[in-house]
């Protein structure tokens, strides 16, 4: 795991770079919130050993099923036309709950622990919810050197606006690279718009088909 920092996961307590066990089940969504940046998502399987689990383009998410000691990391994929030696590689984190902190892991159980200390009734009942397979915790990935952007706010308001679909976002006036982030924007909110910053509701359908994996690896459910 050479391309983590111990400053960057001191604060996580006894945290293993591995898989621990694969008793309590949980799903994430994992969100790619990065303005030009492809990430490829990858599980510490029981050696600590990444797995590899995909690439996720900007505005993309992958639902996955994990297990509560399960870590996850993530690595920018270098674009073809970028230099082989660039100065200095933009990074990518997992944003998590305290205080907006950006990491290069996630675990479930120790992103909880963060939330628990929150002094907040409803969102600790997510949490319970969340831990008993009823809800969906997205898991948003950031990067530290881009604060939110024009772009990304002229996404938002584009995307709330009455009469901008799928089959008309191609005869906007508007430049090719930004038609076709909209476009993943507007596929994504019409798969599932119930998203918000933390928490995602599932189907009592889809708790009932999901399914533990022979091997105990990570379970992917939908790559949009």
């Amino acid at each position: 795991m050479d391309h983590l920092r111990l400053e960057d996961v001191e604060e996580l307590g006894d945290l293993q770079m591995r898989s621990q066990h694969s008793r309590e089940r949980v799903r994430v969504n994992f969100r790619n919130d990065t303005v030009n940046s492809r990430v490829r998502l990858l599980w510490l399987d029981f050696h600590g050993e990444e797995v590899d689990y995909g690439v996720l383009g900007p505005n993309e998410s992958n639902q996955m099923n994990t297990f509560v000691t399960h870590p996850w990391v993530i690595k920018r994929v270098q674009q073809e036309e970028e230099e082989q030696e660039a100065e200095e590689e933009e990074e990518v984190f997992f944003k998590w709950p305290d205080k907006g902190k950006l990491r290069p892991v996630f675990e479930a159980q120790k992103f909880v622990e963060k939330l628990w200390q929150e002094d907040d009734d409803e969102l600790l009942g997510e949490v319970q919810d969340f831990l008993n397979g009823q809800l969906r915790m997205n898991i948003i990935i950031r990067s530290r050197y881009t604060p939110p952007s024009l772009q990304r706010s002229a996404l938002t308001v584009l995307t709330d606006q009455q009469g901008i679909t799928l089959d008309t976002v191609s005869s906007l006036e508007l430049p090719e690279t930004l038609v076709e982030q909209l476009r993943a924007e507007l596929l994504r909110r019409s798969v599932d718009d119930q998203l918000n910053e933390n928490f995602n509701t599932d189907s009592e359908d889809e708790t009932d088909q999901d399914s533990d994996s022979d091997d105990g690896g990570e379970e992917a459910e939908v790559n949009e």
